[in-house]
């Protein structure tokens, strides 16, 4: 019985791998029908992240705030809280 289920489950994998591998070379076959949203590829859909020099957490470079030496704050109470730092 644990034999047949053996069995059961390794013909179910390979034909579950099989199925991922015929969807995987028709996307990459027609890459037009894409199922994305956007027409923009992933690689242009990402944007570079900056550290806040006063609390260290990550922002996206067109939400930063920099000062004159180009650090990066998330805020102006960090860009002003920086700067009163003795």
């Amino acid at each position: 019985m644990i034999v047949r289920l053996i069995v059961f489950i390794a013909i179910f994998a390979i034909g579950w791998w099989l199925y991922r591998q015929v969807l995987a070379f028709q996307r990459t076959k027609n890459p037009s029908k894409s199922h994305s949203p956007s027409k923009t590829t992933e690689k242009d859909a990402q944007e570079n992240m900056v550290r806040c020099e006063q609390c260290k957490i990550h922002v996206p470079r067109s939400h930063a705030i920099h000062d004159q030496e180009a650090n990066a704050f998330c805020s102006k109470e960090h860009l002003q809280a920086f700067h009163k730092k003795p």
